[in-house]
């Protein structure tokens, strides 16, 4: 077989491309820090990355909810610590025992005012505000939920001392509004949210001041409570007995502070956990998306280095082989 100069000339010429396409994509990839610029580059990777990503995006999204919540539920528990130290104090300065030391109408029209002060106070708290969602309006966030006039207490436009409210009352306290944080959101065979499967973040302020009206006619609100207690200071023919009777149902519902406040803090605990587990996971999705998408930098720097030492001695090679001989001329 006759080799010729321009069969090793066509030959070296290939090689020579091939060592410079190399050395290029050597310094693609030490520019860029990534294993691969197209799908084509490489599939399998590419598909799991994008994969991995789609994760890595709603994990992300899931962090950026939980923080907005714990914001949400902070506020949430500062509302319900502001009542609760005002019924604590209720409880506390506003007994019978405390009033003895009273004397006459206008001791107690001092107390009665005082007690109007604390009462617009527990109102204010629980039309709390973050941002320009009111905290405890269960799922009508966008407007205050309580509203106080002439000494009746409305939620959502609902008198809380209606008996013909009381079955509206009831739904609107035990309202939910699930939001997916990571859980497994779920649906039952009714399209209703599986509540271990998502978070409520609802917390209607009905279960904190309470509504309606016990066996014998007695106010169950706070807020209520509280205004007939200074009306009952305020009347010239003050009567004890029907006082204590309203400070009675006002400490027992005080009480029941208590238990919303465990359950908000259930409620930030859960939240905490939840956000722990995301950002470790977040870590995790952020290494394993860097081994299969970037090269290490060292690495990638030396390859480019070899590469172009590589094309640069076939360039010096080269220079000995392509000159022309006899043969290239003979048929």
């Amino acid at each position: 077989m006759r080799i010729t100069t321009g069969m090793i000339r066509r030959n070296y010429m290939s090689g020579l491309s091939s060592s410079l396409l190399d050395m290029n994509n050597a310094r693609i990839t030490a520019q860029t820090g990534r294993r691969f610029n197209r799908i084509s580059e490489d599939p399998f990777r590419a598909s799991s990355a994008a994969a991995l990503e789609r994760k890595y995006l709603r994990n992300k999204d899931y962090l950026e909810t939980i923080t907005e919540l714990q914001s949400i539920s902070d506020t949430q528990e500062d509302a319900v610590t502001q009542i609760s130290d005002i019924a604590e104090k209720v409880a506390k300065d506003y007994s019978v025992s405390a009033l003895n030391g009273v004397t006459g109408e206008d001791g107690r029209h001092s107390y009665a005012t005082a007690l109007r002060e604390l009462q617009e106070s527990v109102v204010n708290s629980l039309n709390a505000q973050y941002g320009d969602r009111f905290v405890l309006a269960g799922n009508e966030a966008l407007e205050a939920p309580f509203k106080l006039e002439n000494g009746k207490l409305f939620y959502r436009g609902l008198d809380v001392s209606d008996p013909a409210n009381q079955a509206q009352l009831e739904d609107l306290a035990k309202e939910s509004s699930f939001v997916d944080i990571g859980f497994g959101l779920s649906f039952d065979n009714n399209d209703d949210v599986v509540s271990s499967t998502a978070y409520d973040m609802a917390l209607p302020g009905l279960n904190l001041v309470g509504f309606g009206q016990t066996a014998d006619g007695t106010e169950k609100n706070l807020v209520v409570l509280m205004g007939q207690m200074a009306d009952e200071l305020d009347s010239p023919n003050f009567n004890q007995e029907n006082y204590e009777k309203l400070w009675n149902q006002f400490q027992k519902g005080s009480s029941e502070l208590i238990d919303v406040n465990a359950k908000i803090g259930i409620r930030s605990k859960s939240l905490e956990t939840t956000k722990t587990r995301l950002s470790d996971m977040d870590l995790s999705m952020t290494e394993q998306l860097d081994a299969l998408v970037n090269v290490d930098p060292a690495e990638a720097i030396m390859n480019y280095s070899y590469a172009q030492y590589t094309y640069n001695s076939a360039l010096k090679i080269g220079a000995g082989i392509l000159g022309q001989s006899l043969l290239d001329f003979m048929r």
